[in-house]
């Protein structure tokens, strides 16, 4: 069994994304399901919330850190290739489903190439970029649900995958594992040429030389969040090291030194902007850890 270890600091801990923000009261980093029942049942008789953490890369963590444990999914990272399959544990890095789907000569990835996240944190917000999302080939998805305290198997209409969004964001339940299935096979040669365009327009389009969290805001319907912003006048606003890109709006980059608290008023005030200019609300991508003083 793995240890609860306290007062760990969850900047360091963050794999990706702005690598901000304070301690949290518990950690545990976990290997299997059986470790993961173990953390809730901590969490459960003290008390406490408990956050699940993948890579962070869409996290910001607030500066007063976690009154909770969280539970660190980055050791269940077994990736296993099958046929015409890939069954991906919740920790591993969708660049390493990626790497062997194409291995594999599976196409149905390879658009998700350069994403900083893990299986799990992308199944749970359905993470996707250009034509693909991480939900498109999934057949089935482990989870251990924290109410009952057994594992499930879910099929992909159990999972109600939408735009950014799931079944996860309302259920209580930690994703384990999920199976992908490729019906589709194409030259090696072929989809290294696709990946190789999407991370040269990553590369160009996106301020990959900063911390950040990616898109930090959904795009409303029928508009583009970064055309918002960048319409509305925001591009280089700034509260202390936090900005708004000047290489892509929808990006708020730590050029260094920011806090969450930068970071979260940056973002308030795009929300404020944009809904001002063009009476749309914004609505974040990203996810907030631990309380915050402001409002957004």
């Amino acid at each position: 069994m793995s240890e609860i270890l306290k007062n760990i600091s969850l900047s360091k801990e963050t794999k990706a994304g702005y690598k901000i923000g304070g301690t949290a009261d518990y950690y545990l980093s976990v290997h299997n399901v059986e470790d993961v029942a173990f953390a809730v049942n901590f969490a459960k008789e003290n008390n406490i919330p408990f956050f699940v953490l993948g890579s962070g890369c869409n996290v910001l963590v607030s500066d007063n850190g976690f009154r909770g444990i969280v539970i660190n999914t980055g050791r269940m990272d077994d990736i296993i290739v099958s046929e015409n399959s890939i069954k991906a544990s919740a920790g591993a890095p969708i660049t390493s489903l990626v790497r062997e789907a194409i291995l594999a000569n599976f196409a149905g990835v390879e658009e998700l190439s350069g994403i900083p996240g893990t299986i799990g944190g992308g199944i749970s917000m359905n993470a996707g970029a250009y034509s693909q999302t991480v939900s498109d080939n999934i057949s089935e998805i482990c989870v251990y649900d924290c109410d009952n305290g057994k594992e499930l198997i879910l099929s992909k209409k159990d999972a109600q995958f939408s735009y950014r969004s799931s079944i996860f964001k309302k259920k209580n339940y930690i994703i384990l594992w999920a199976n992908f299935v490729f019906p589709l096979k194409v030259a090696y040669g072929i989809l290294i040429a696709r990946q190789n365009e999407v991370l040269k327009k990553r590369k160009e389009k996106q301020p990959l030389e900063y911390s950040s969290c990616g898109s930090v805001f959904k795009n409303p319907p029928d508009k583009r969040a970064g055309q918002l912003i960048e319409q509305a006048g925001l591009k280089g606003f700034s509260v202390g090291d936090a900005e708004v890109s000047q290489k892509h709006a929808n990006f708020i980059v730590n050029k260094g030194n920011a806090s969450a608290k930068d970071v979260r008023k940056v973002i308030a005030e795009v929300k404020k902007v944009v809904s001002k200019t063009f009476s749309i609300q914004l609505e974040t991508e990203l996810v907030f850890l631990g309380e915050f003083d402001t409002e957004i």
